[in-house]
């Protein structure tokens, strides 16, 4: 009976006491892609302020500053990396592997950039976006027949971003474009929902999750402007981190032993855990219009597991 109890409100697949999953090596590679990523967006940043003082400032008289878009992207990744793993509970009860960990988000913002350098050869912006985004994690271990699911309630998505554009001429030939961009978002569950063979895990109503994450995202691309048609092609490097918290307020009536044990600790402290996905690059392609002087409609994507697919409609003014 103990056992069957343990199993309902603290035996959990996720629930291990901070532990690595993976090789090391594999670790190591993907804190590596986190350092690469945040060094590359330091290189724009410095790149962007010094271009911006050893050009002449007449150059921005006669050129659209501006550029706002509205952008609806959605994305996620498959059989997510669990690096980091705390529950109170794993004192008490069998911890089980064999999980994969699903991620996909919706996310619709306004990205506003300003041109500080636009002249014949290089095109360098700074700016930020501000939105909403929408995330559903997924759990399930075929083993042991578990499927667990949960939905966030919209979330403010916020972050910066730069651009760097080395073109031979404006509106037409090769181009090279950087971009950086980093995303924050968090907010707590809007439902929860779960299957088990065995009928036992923890009831959505004994536990309450909280969601939060952030993307580090540079791309390289480089394409060939047509004048109203522009097509590229590039990398993306995208240093992604999603953290899950779980309080739990289970009903320890019947209980005892081990079971007891472990129900008292979920309910005195949080459990937590990180992911990340296993892949850190991607390929990147796009593929722009421009239908009327100052109006850009593009589509991007960068194809993988679960595509990562974006529309964007750009005014420039």
């Amino acid at each position: 009976m103990e056992s069957l109890v343990a199993c309902r409100f603290a035996a959990g697949p996720r629930r291990m006491a901070m532990r690595r999953l993976g090789p090391p090596w594999t670790c190591r590679a993907q804190v590596g892609a986190d350092r690469a990523v945040r060094r590359l967006s330091f290189w724009l940043m410095g790149l962007a302020l010094i271009l911006a003082l050893a050009q002449p400032t007449p150059a921005l008289a006669d050129a659209d500053r501006f550029e706002v878009s509205l952008i609806a992207r959605t994305l996620g990744y498959r059989d997510m990396r669990e690096p980091t793993s705390f529950t109170p509970s794993a004192a008490f009860v069998p911890q089980q592997g064999g999980w994969v960990r699903n991620w996909t988000e919706q996310r619709g913002y306004v990205e506003a950039v300003y041109r500080l350098l636009d002249t014949s050869h290089v095109v360098l912006a700074l700016g930020g976006q501000v939105g909403a985004s929408v995330g559903r994690f997924e759990a399930k271990n075929v083993g042991q027949g578990v499927y667990e699911a949960w939905e966030t309630r919209p979330a403010f998505l916020w972050g910066p971003c730069a651009r760097l554009i080395l073109r031979r001429q404006p509106g037409e030939g090769v181009f090279a474009r950087f971009d950086y961009a980093f995303f924050s978002a968090a907010a707590p569950e809007a439902r929860e929902e779960g299957a088990s063979r065995s009928g036992g895990g923890t009831p959505p109503s004994a536990r309450d999750a909280f969601f939060s994450w952030t993307s580090h995202e540079a791309t390289a691309r480089l394409g060939y402007d047509f004048g109203p048609v522009e097509a590229a092609a590039g990398a993306s490097l995208v240093a992604f981190r999603l953290d899950k918290r779980l309080t739990h307020h289970a009903d320890a009536t019947g209980a005892s032993g081990n079971a007891l044990a472990a129900i008292l600790a979920l309910n005195a402290l949080p459990s937590r855990y990180g992911y990340e996905p296993r892949l850190p690059v991607v390929p990147f392609l796009s593929l722009a219009v421009r239908p009327v002087a100052g109006l850009t409609l593009e589509g991007s994507i960068r194809p993988a597991d679960q595509p990562d697919v974006a529309l964007r409609l750009a005014v420039s003014f």
